[in-house]
């Protein structure tokens, strides 16, 4: 068909969304082609888009009945859309169809990985093994689930065996190199985190690259236009902004924000040109682009020396009604609720009940939103502040003796003001914190204190309150 060899030319060139609209105008013209049904798909795979994905995969289902590869890839699809329990289902015929590949156990595996069974879905790995000793994705899924337990050299012995068996397969190279950073392997690991771009879950995110945009590879710009694209969350652009005055002076330079954190990075890079990450930037607007987060490799980051810098942020000032010899803690118990991690750092506030013991000080509520209920639960009380945006949030911090947070993007904003900060960190901790150090190569001013077992948070707190009593 015209419509879909158009989708393959648009495709070769690197422009994925335009393949991806080509295919769906043929689906739409041929519903009932079996064929054409699963390239519109695999077109939607291609730029992430997973969840217009299911509609011509169940339609496949439907023309092709008990096909184990369509049920495979329809499980993948509702899988990456938050659907663990229908794509349990899927997964679950394809076995029963074809009990004999190896794919359709390395689909359940996933799809009860998604509902975090992590034994059986680690069951489900092996049993894709024992089928093919050879399977990379059947290995990958196992260091996944390593990692979900916090087993880290054990995941990266899993992630190294299906690299040695899959060199190219982005989601392996992106799991590695994020170990690789956890264990401080600096360049290792912002080299092989640029595969983030190609990941099934993360792929959606990079639209210039979707549309054919080239990378920039950190060289002159030579009159060039760049776009840094914002892809990632406020943390990661915080920690990021550290790389910002590095940028070259010889082209036109523009950098997507957030809108929480365009008026403190405008007033901390007053020479740099900021722009909301919404709407889009058009694709004809730049030459090349970087997303913020592949910033280090761009850059030829290589070792913890590469990630020091001095404060990098400025802050407005602002007038606290301070009393004498009282200190102002700022404190962080929640993050974003979308976030899959979480569940894991979230300290609720009946924790920090040692610091309840601490004399002369002044709590902070750094949150947004914060309720009655979780006043209520509160073991002390703590003021609290409307914040219009992060501008407003940094002046506050600023002014403060301390902060004491979960992991959160209060941490990055905190250590990049230079703040004393006392991180409480859970044991599933991101990868920037580390194995087992207290220190930080991204913000000398902040301090780690680790859980030392899954959800125990009392003697991180009790910690904590130690430190807070130490002589300044």
């Amino acid at each position: 068909m015209e419509l879909l060899a158009l989708a393959r030319t648009y495709a070769r060139r690197g422009e994925r969304l335009a393949a991806a609209g080509a295919a769906r105008r043929a689906a739409a013209t041929c519903p009932d082609r079996l064929e054409v049904q699963l390239a519109f798909a695999e077109h939607l795979r291609a730029i992430g888009n997973f969840a217009d994905a299911i509609a011509p995969l169940e339609r496949a289902a439907a023309l092709a009945p008990g096909d184990a590869a369509i049920l495979v890839r329809l499980a993948d699809a509702y899988r990456l859309t938050a659907r663990p329990a229908d794509a349990c289902e899927a997964a679950r015929a394809a076995v029963t169809a074809r009990p004999d590949s190896a794919d359709v156990h390395v689909a359940l595996g996933f799809a009860l990985f998604g509902l975090d069974r992590l034994d059986e879905a680690d069951a489900a790995f092996g049993a894709a093994l024992e089928r093919d000793a050879g399977d990379a994705r059947a290995l990958r899924g196992r260091g996944q689930v390593a990692n979900e337990r916090g087993a880290w050299s054990q995941a990266e012995a899993y992630f190294a065996q299906a690299l040695a068996l899959a060199p190219d397969d982005p989601d392996a190279r992106f799991q590695k190199a994020v170990l690789d950073l956890r264990f401080d392997r600096v360049r290792e690991g912002w080299t092989g985190f640029d595969a983030i771009v190609e990941t099934e879950i993360d792929r959606a995110r990079y639209f210039y690259l979707l549309c054919g945009v080239p990378f920039w590879d950190g060289s002159p710009l030579r009159g060039r236009r760049l776009l840094v694209s914002s892809s990632h969350g406020l943390g990661d652009h915080l920690m990021m902004a550290r790389f910002f005055s590095r940028l070259p002076a010889d082209g036109e330079v523009t950098i997507e924000s957030p809108p929480e954190l365009l008026a403190l990075f405008r007033r901390s890079f007053r020479k740099l040109r900021f722009v909301p990450r919404e709407p889009l930037q058009s694709p004809a607007s730049m030459d090349v682009h970087i997303p913020i987060m592949n910033l280090p490799h761009a850059l030829g980051i290589a070792t913890e020396d590469d990630l020091r810098s001095e404060p990098y942020l400025r802050a407005a000032s602002v007038a606290l009604d301070r009393r004498p010899g009282v200190r102002e803690i700022g404190i962080a118990w929640r993050g974003n609720p979308k976030n899959r991690r979480e569940r894991w750092r979230t300290a609720p506030l009946p924790h920090w009940a040692p610091l309840a013991g601490l004399t002369n000080v002044r709590f902070h509520a750094l949150q947004l939103g914060v309720g009655d209920d979780e006043r209520a639960s509160a073991p002390f009380p703590f003021e609290c502040h409307r914040f219009a945006d992060m501008d407003e949030t940094a002046a506050l911090v600023r002014a403060l003796d301390a902060v004491v947070t979960v992991d959160t993007s209060i941490v990055h904003l905190a250590g990049a003001l230079g703040v004393p900060t006392l991180l409480a960190n859970p044991v599933i901790s991101d990868f920037r914190w580390g194995i087992a150090r207290a220190d930080s190569p991204w913000y000398p001013s902040v301090e780690v204190i680790r859980q030392t077992s899954s959800g125990e948070w009392s003697g991180v707190f009790e910690r904590i309150a130690d430190r807070l009593r130490a002589p300044r």
